[in-house]
């Protein structure tokens, strides 16, 4: 597949569960942008992400001008492709879009690494809901007729797994009282949305769907798991504190508009620029 008006194929580098790799795919999508999805575990996405000119962080969009390495640039790389109107971030007044911005922002430094943050203490103890994820990714991925490399297999993670599991808890601060403060900061993110939403607004901001939406939606999706994710989550083999704390999160005004979000507008193409 290639890039739009230049011929040269896209990658987008992925933890395919990532929340937000989840996020970038969304926005390209929406924007029918082609790309070929390159997937790795944890950990083993560090050396394609920097060979690749990003960080060693993912998502990382490969184009021809070079690598987009944040979610951010990535729905903004995407806007490029749609009609200005039904872009993510323009489209709107000042005061409007400075409200897009600054939801976008927080949701991205509060809602995104505290939900990873959350969802990662309950599963990571739990071995076998662990290898239910990652089955179910490589499924979707296989479906979806994209080709993780030879070693991405389950017998692999599970001689892997330990030592992953070991430098995520450490690198990302996995820990009780961690997973304390990050339960305050999702409980303050989805208390703000659901005041937010008491007027009976279909979208955070205006009357269209935006990049506040999207990145809500994507990083709250590991602890709501809706329908219509492109990347299976396991309910039935979740831990069961993670699965009342989903459970409890999809019965709240916001996470029922998570929910919606994937039905209504996950799969919803925005078209392309006028002549393009």
């Amino acid at each position: 597949m290639s890039d739009p008006g230049v011929g040269v194929p896209l990658r987008l580098i992925t933890i395919p569960w990532s929340h937000y790799c989840e996020k970038a795919r969304w926005a390209l999508d929406r924007a029918g942008v082609p790309y070929r999805e390159d997937a790795y575990l944890p950990l083993a996405h560090a050396l394609p992400s920097l060979r690749a000119g990003g960080r060693r962080s993912v998502p990382v969009l490969v184009t021809r001008a070079g690598a987009v390495s944040d979610s951010t640039d990535i729905l903004r790389y995407a806007d490029a492709f749609v009609p200005s109107e039904h872009a993510l971030f323009s489209g709107e007044p000042g005061a409007r879009r400075d409200d897009i911005e600054a939801l976008e922002e927080r949701f991205d430094r509060e809602l995104g690494p505290a939900s990873r943050r959350v969802a990662y203490f309950h599963l990571l103890p739990d071995e076998e809901g662990a290898f239910a994820l990652m089955g179910g990714s490589l499924r979707s991925l296989e479906g979806a007729g994209a080709a993780p490399p030879w070693w991405f297999g389950r017998r692999v993670f599970r001689a892997y797994y330990p030592i992953a599991r070991a430098v995520m808890k450490r690198v990302m601060r996995i820990d009780a009282a961690g997973a304390e403060r990050s339960r305050g900061k999702l409980r303050a993110v989805f208390d703000a949305v659901n005041e937010r939403l008491r007027d009976g607004r279909p979208f955070l901001v205006g009357d269209r769907f935006s990049a506040a939406d999207l990145t809500f939606a994507a990083l709250a999706a590991p602890l709501i798991v809706p329908e219509r994710h492109p990347v299976p989550f396991p309910f039935a083999g979740l831990p069961a504190v993670l699965r009342e704390l989903i459970e409890a999160l999809r019965a709240e005004p916001a996470g029922a508009f998570v929910q919606r979000l994937y039905r209504e507008q996950r799969h919803r193409k925005a078209g392309p620029p006028a002549g393009g």
